[in-house]
């Protein structure tokens, strides 16, 4: 009885702590699938296929960069599977192993290499013992042939035959001779390419240890006598102790370890994403202006830098505007207090409050193709995704990670003459004589223009480049296109007239008259806008009055609250007809105590 109660308990207990499958650890090698690629990082989507059994499954994905973010690894099962990951955790691990094997086999690269160019310089050495016999008939039959000359009537049929004979054969011994150079100058390229390689993951002590011991060994095996080593025991040793020491300080990669229940047996497509730096992207674009066509073509491309230790091989490649952070926050708002201190008291200046901010405002980083191709080649798609805008490749791209800039074409934009464009001629006399012809162009492309460079042509002719600051769509970006002869502009002071009457007391007057000429010697009318400077005064002792303006200035109540208004910048807009020369005079007139000390006076 008291058995039967026993293996009842045991089968009890049994039933009980029962697993409903047993577990297994799936290894499966991944690849880069897709890449998202921020202003400031990347998204990177890894697929695999792993097989999994019935109940829980330990899958360990491993050789994944080192400064991936941990805190961005997700992962994604198909939503028609019927499971669920249970647990994702990331590691780092040491790469002492892997870092091993990879020396072993650039070794065993090296010595493969090192055999065939020894196999090469022995079918030299034969090709030159040949030649040197070739050469040794040659030297026989000249002194044969003195000695016939002198006796007898020379064999002039053998040594025509024997001529040609050395000839042929020297031609081909050539032949060959080039052939081997040129394979040993391809060994030797692989062969630097690899101690080279040897020495940046080994370092520089152990390279140095390879080439005394390889050294050592070559010696060794050309002797006749018994071979002996034990006066490279010490480098040996060292030599093992790096292959056995723990390198984790210096080579490490990162693993996700994840725990994923199915409820039946079978194969899926698993995808896991995560974040990683090193690598970013910038606008880069071509401005093609055309007065004949009236219109400008703009060609946006792609500066792609990645340095993330892993490269990218045809994989679906999307740009986004966005700049993710680690942290958001909206910046706290401090008081603005004002108080009143004694300058003469105290050589310490008082900090209010409002200087004691630790906050810091946040600095964005940031650091062709003709329309006609474009129809025969497949174009990049551009969506609004949420605040960003995001740019996808319709074919897969491949990017190496080094420090090279990758400048891929992504779209071109055609803005004509109209509410989108305007050309015109900018001068300020005052500082150059030169015209510069320019254009206001409203960004109406299907992208917002982020920081980048541009380079401007005009008439397909480069002009130089420039830097285009960050323009929304739907705002207007001006540009210089180049600088225009046919306009000559001149500012001049053509008097400076100071009234002395009030030298014993009151005020003082200084009048200054200024012109500005304007000449268009082309052959057609020039729209220009000429900018000028007038005096500001920032005391409310001193009064500026401007008189006998010959040209309106541009004025409206928006242009009034500008701070080139403000700063005492007028802008005239005019219109030039061929051959013409137009003037503008003023009168600028300063009042002021004659007490007071004027800074800017002229």
């Amino acid at each position: 009885m008291f058995r039967i109660k026993l293996w009842l308990l045991i089968l009890t207990a049994a039933a009980l702590f029962q697993s409903p499958a047993v577990s297994q650890t799936i290894n499966p090698e991944s690849k880069i699938k897709s890449v998202k690629l921020y202003t400031n990082r990347a998204e990177i989507t890894r697929t695999a296929r792993i097989q999994l059994k019935k109940g829980l499954n330990h899958v360990l994905l491993d050789d994944l960069p080192d400064n991936l973010y941990d805190w961005s690894a997700k992962a994604t099962l198909p939503s028609s599977f019927n499971g669920k990951i249970m647990s994702l955790e990331v590691s780092k691990k040491a790469l002492l192993e892997k870092r091993r094997k990879k020396i072993f086999k650039i070794e065993g690269d090296l010595e493969t290499l090192k055999d065939e160019d020894t196999r090469l310089a022995d079918e030299l050495e034969n090709l030159r013992n040949q030649e040197h016999f070739l050469n040794s008939i040659g030297d026989f039959s000249k002194q044969t042939a003195a000695k016939e000359l002198a006796t007898k009537m020379p064999g002039v049929e053998v040594w025509s035959k024997t001529s040609g004979y050395l000839s042929t054969n020297r031609r081909t011994i050539q032949a060959s001779k080039r052939k081997i150079l040129k394979q040993r100058m391809e060994l030797a390229k692989k062969i630097q390419k690899l101690e080279f390689e040897l020495n940046q993951i080994a370092g520089r002590s152990y390279y140095d240890t390879y080439l005394q011991l390889n050294e050592e060994m070559e010696k060794n095996t050309k002797s006749v006598q018994v071979q002996q080593y034990g006066n490279v025991a010490r480098q040996y040793e060292r030599r093992n102790q790096y292959l056995t020491s723990d390198t984790s300080g210096l080579d490490t990669e990162k693993r996700i370890m994840l725990d994923i229940y199915s409820t039946k047996e079978g194969s899926v497509d698993f995808k896991f994403s995560y974040i990683i730096p090193g690598t970013y992207w910038n606008m880069m674009y071509d401005f093609r202006a055309s007065k004949e066509t009236s219109d400008i073509e703009v060609i946006i491309y792609s500066n792609i830098y990645q340095k993330t230790g892993e490269d990218w091989e045809n994989i679906d490649l999307s740009l986004s505007t966005g700049t993710p952070l680690n942290n958001i926050t909206v910046p706290e708002l401090y008081p603005w207090y004002l108080s009143a201190y004694e300058p003469y008291k105290s050589k310490r200046s008082i900090m209010g409050a409002a200087g004691m901010s630790n906050f810091e405002a946040k600095k964005e980083y940031s650091t062709g193709k003709s329309i006609a191709d474009e129809e025969v080649v497949p174009k990049t798609s551009v969506k609004k995704t949420g605040l960003n805008f995001e740019i996808s490749f319709p074919i897969s791209q491949s990017i190496e990670s080094s420090e090279k800039y990758q400048k891929k074409y992504l779209r071109s934009y055609k803005i004509t003459k109209g509410k989108n464009l305007r050309f015109f001629y900018k001068v300020v006399p005052s500082r150059s004589s030169r015209a510069f012809f320019m254009a206001t162009a409203v960004n109406s492309t299907g992208l917002p223009w982020l920081n980048g460079e541009a380079q401007i042509f005009l008439e397909n002719e480069f002009i130089g480049k420039t830097n285009i600051a960050e323009t929304p769509q739907g705002k207007d970006r001006e540009m210089v296109l180049g600088m225009d002869s046919s306009i000559i502009s001149k500012k001049e002071l053509v008097k400076k007239f100071e009234d002395k009457s009030g030298i014993f007391g009151g005020n003082r007057k200084i009048i200054y008259t200024y012109k500005i000429t304007l000449e268009n010697t082309s052959n057609e009318e020039k729209e220009v806008l000429l900018l000028d400077n007038f005096p500001v005064s920032r005391n409310s002792k001193i009064e500026i009055e401007i008189k006998n303006l010959t040209h309106k200035y541009m004025f409206d109540e928006k242009i009034e609250k500008t701070s080139e208004y403000l700063r005492g910048i007028r802008k005239f807009s005019l219109k030039l007809a061929p051959g013409k020369k137009t003037e503008i005079s003023y009168d600028a007139e300063i009042t002021f105590d004659k007490e007071l000390n004027i800074n800017g006076l002229r």
